[in-house]
């Protein structure tokens, strides 16, 4: 009998430890790594030289100051809700903080130039460069800035800002997407013509705007500046 008890006993025993579960391994956790932005660029060696204008432009000129810093250096010269339609911003106005609000800027440098010569007119530029945090946000601004570029072909803007006693109708022409690099002409009022344009390259966008009033061939001379910009960006 007591055999009997101490075998029922040990049998329960050995059906108890084969049900048991096993002992939980311990959770791994797992540390996503934050993102990383892009390694500060010195965007001050994108920006076009004296000779490198004077080269592309034909005539010799004179470098404005350099801008250079964060997001705040980008232009306020248009606010929100001064334009119509909104989305043909990009193409008209350079640089405008209203347009690249749209993405994680990073930094921004600009240069203006003033140029011409005695027996022809003047020309003028503005050219300005920004890095975004990271490659993928700056070719991702860069895309849908060319499509409203494409767009706005054909259509004219209008500025209003009566606080200021301005009213002005700007239309953009001969968009052209070429690869990299996305150009227009814009004639404001009917009588002034800008060339504009826009590049991608890495993490950094580049900006660019020339004003000569025998500009009536297309961009080119923006493109071609815009061109050798984003040529520079993977030395800065």
């Amino acid at each position: 009998m007591r055999r009997a008890a101490m075998a029922a006993a040990l049998g329960a025993i050995a059906i108890l430890a084969g049900c048991s579960a096993p002992p939980a391994e311990a959770p791994v956790v797992h540390i996503a790594e934050a993102v990383q932005p892009s390694p500060t660029r010195a965007l001050e060696k994108i920006l076009p030289t004296q000779e490198e204008l004077a080269a592309v432009l034909g005539s010799t000129g004179m470098m404005g100051q350099r801008v250079q810093g964060g997001p705040d250096m980008l232009l306020a010269s248009v606010g929100e809700g001064d334009a119509t339609p909104a989305e043909c911003v990009s193409p008209t106005y350079r640089l405008q903080r209203v347009v690249y609000d749209a993405g994680p800027v990073q930094s921004v440098a600009s240069q203006s130039w003033a140029g011409g010569s005695f027996d022809g007119p003047p020309v003028s530029g503005f050219f300005g460069v920004v890095q975004f945090s990271s490659k993928a946000a700056a070719q991702a601004f860069f895309a849908d800035s060319a499509d409203k570029w494409h767009r706005c072909n054909g259509q004219s803007l209008v500025l209003n800002q009566p606080d200021h006693g301005a009213q002005r109708t700007s239309r953009v022409t001969d968009v052209t997407v070429d690869g990299r690099i996305v150009s227009a002409m814009v004639m404001h009022d009917g009588d002034s013509m800008t060339e504009r344009a826009l590049g991608i390259g890495a993490d950094c966008v580049v900006d660019v705007e020339i004003s000569d009033v025998n500009s009536l061939g297309g961009p080119q001379a923006a493109a071609t500046v815009t061109s050798l910009m984003l040529d520079k960006v993977g030395a800065a």
